[in-house]
């Protein structure tokens, strides 16, 4: 299955005091073929250096292993589709469910770029924001 996987989940695998820590490292080792938009390597350093500027990890290793699980050879692959599509589709959405335009930006990735991906099987994805999750799951995401 194709899994798209929003920064909220990205964010835990990497920070091992965050609520579902471990279902996050599960998904980078699993066998499901996981990508996400490339806005989402802003949105994980910026946590992540939040996160290390509060103590919680080195920042150095933090961004480290981020790098190695987007780079071309790991469990992430980077999506970048059209972006006048993907904005169109996201205000769309925003008019639609009333979600916030990051949560809507990533949605629209996914249903432009990763959907088209999964066929025939359905396509994942997978969100620690509730809302973000419900409205996938009302565009036909199967929630992971």
């Amino acid at each position: 299955m194709i899994i798209y996987v929003d920064s909220s989940v990205l964010v835990r695998a990497y920070l091992p005091d965050e609520n579902g820590h471990t279902a996050a490292n599960d998904l980078l080792d699993g066998e499901d073929a996981l990508v996400t938009s490339t806005w989402t390597l802003v949105e994980v350093t910026s946590a992540l250096t939040r996160a290390a500027r509060g103590g919680r990890a080195a920042l150095d290793d933090l961004l480290a292993a981020f790098e190695v699980d987007v780079a071309v050879d790991g469990p992430v692959t980077l999506l970048r589709p059209d972006a006048v599509a993907v904005e169109a589709r996201a205000i769309e959405i925003v008019r639609e469910y009333a979600i916030r335009s990051l949560d809507a930006l990533h949605l629209a990735v996914a249903e432009l770029a990763a959907m088209p991906l999964s066929s025939p099987e359905a396509c994942g994805f997978a969100s620690r924001d509730t809302a973000q999750a419900e409205v996938a799951a009302k565009l036909g995401l199967v929630l992971v």
